[in-house]
């Protein structure tokens, strides 16, 4: 690869640490050298939904979701209302569910390389931290966790959560028909991603499937990740679980005040976040854009004009 890479027409990287890295070291191109970054985008099926979309998918989903949840969550729900969202009987009008909780997705591989004990030992420092607060009113706060995707570390982590002692919390494990998985990542609240590159050279996919919905994103700090998840901005950037922890009580506390409930994120800061997320680039725009380019010049049909 060494000996070839030089010899190519033309590059594409999938971020600027990797560019920097071909131009410096393992290719030693040249500045004139014919590479750009192409940066992955979202497929067109991870998209924002309606929050009657939302309603419909959690609809069919109720009796999954409530099977993790303690029965208080559930007990006095009606046929027009889930765990998160309602249809209002007189106007026929759906909406988030007034006290509900707060939807917390995450994707894993369950292998080694993705730390999913941050993500718990987060969970029940949030916990403790709900529990102590259980006597302000405008402090109280019910979480969701669902987790979806298959993996050789999947039992033993699911043996962890089974005795995991939450009353305020509650964690699902989730294996999702291809269709509904884009659209659970859409009716979250913020994602959680525990994604660490083994190279420090490219970005996590599971990020912008949530960036694709507008999905605000907590994610597990690493080399290059600040070219994707801005800090403050579309989401927060987190070392420790200890700082995770910190991270969703601050961002989800206003989900109690139920005045400022808009779907699909619209609630304080994650609404910020969310709003910036909305018309992100799309693998058509992004190809003509950045790939169309080096094509043309390594064909010899335009010249390099950067």
């Amino acid at each position: 690869e060494q000996w070839m890479g030089p010899k190519g027409d033309g590059h594409l990287t999938v971020t600027s640490a990797m560019k920097t890295y071909l131009q410096d070291d393992f290719l030693q191109l040249s500045p004139n050298d014919n590479i750009r970054v192409l940066y992955d985008c979202p497929p067109t099926m991870f998209r924002p939904l309606s929050i009657e979309e939302q309603h419909e998918l959690l609809i069919k989903m109720q009796t999954t979701l409530s099977s993790a949840c303690p029965k208080s969550w559930y007990e006095n729900l009606t046929e027009h209302q889930t765990l998160f969202t309602e249809r209002l009987v007189d106007t026929g009008t759906v909406q988030p569910r007034p006290g509900r909780p707060a939807l917390i997705t995450s994707s894993t591989s369950w292998t080694p390389d993705e730390d999913f004990g941050i993500l718990l030992d987060a969970l029940v420092q949030l916990e403790t931290t709900i529990t102590k607060e259980s006597h302000n009113e405008n402090h109280l706060m019910q979480i969701f966790v669902a987790v979806t995707g298959k993996g050789p570390m999947k039992d033993f982590y699911e043996e962890k959560i089974s005795k995991m002692k939450l009353e305020n919390v509650a964690v699902q494990t989730l294996w999702l028909e291809p269709g509904d998985y884009p659209k659970i990542l859409a009716c979250a609240d913020v994602g959680i991603s525990l994604h660490t590159s083994t190279s420090g050279l490219d970005l996590p996919m599971k990020v912008l499937d949530l960036f694709g919905c507008a999905t605000p994103v907590c994610a597990l700090n690493f080399n290059c990740l600040s070219e994707l998840v801005k800090d403050g901005t579309n989401g927060r950037v987190f070392e420790t679980s200890q700082e995770l922890a910190e991270q969703l009580w601050d961002l989800l506390q206003p989900l109690t005040d139920t005045d400022t409930h808009n779907a699909p994120h619209g609630f304080g800061t994650l609404a910020e976040y969310s709003n910036n997320l909305m018309n992100c680039k799309r693998w058509s725009d992004n190809w003509k854009s950045h790939a169309l380019p080096v094509l043309k010049t390594a064909a010899g049909l335009v010249s390099d004009e950067r």
